[in-house]
């Protein structure tokens, strides 16, 4: 496991995840409904699967692996919990955005220093850092598919082609 590729392994995940964000807002339908909409009662709705992805890279870099706090508390308490949104609040795109890349940025920085040795260290969880590194990418592919398979339910939901 080295650096670059881990770094690689981030920005293609991300490039998806702004990818479908992306093809969302050319869409031409109205980006609040969208970002709001549900596939179920209490499901997460798109704009909280992407800014549970940012909260999550906050969480992840300056909790979990430097054992400090969340550069963005308020993000991390409203959006860093499980898969069942807590919070009701529906963010526009452009706050979407720009949580998705404030937190984004200090994760990849932290992954383009950090050392081999580092990486291999075990933190509290058990898992090392390398590891987390590794779920990282796989949490933020996770939650764009879930943001995918709603922008098509809500597609199918609404007659849009």
């Amino acid at each position: 496991m080295d650096r670059q590729t881990l770094q690689a392994a981030l920005d293609f995940s991300r490039t998806r995840l702004l990818g479908s964000l992306d093809g969302i807002e050319k869409s031409g339908q109205d980006m609040g409904k969208v970002l709001a909409w549900r596939p179920g009662p209490g499901r997460a709705h798109i704009a909280w699967q992407a800014m549970h992805c940012a909260a999550t890279h906050d969480k992840y870099l300056n909790v979990v692996i430097k054992g400090g706090k969340a550069r963005d508390e308020a993000l991390v308490a409203a959006y860093g919990g499980g898969s069942t949104p807590s919070d009701q609040n529906v963010p526009d795109l452009a706050a979407i955005r720009s949580a998705l890349e404030g937190s984004y940025k200090g994760f990849r920085d932290y992954v383009g220093t950090v050392s081999h040795d580092e990486l291999a260290r075990k933190m509290p969880s058990g898992r090392t850092i390398g590891e987390s590194i590794l779920m990282m990418i796989w949490h933020e592919a996770h939650h764009q598919g879930q943001i995918h398979l709603t922008w098509n339910l809500y597609k199918h939901a609404h007659g849009v082609a």
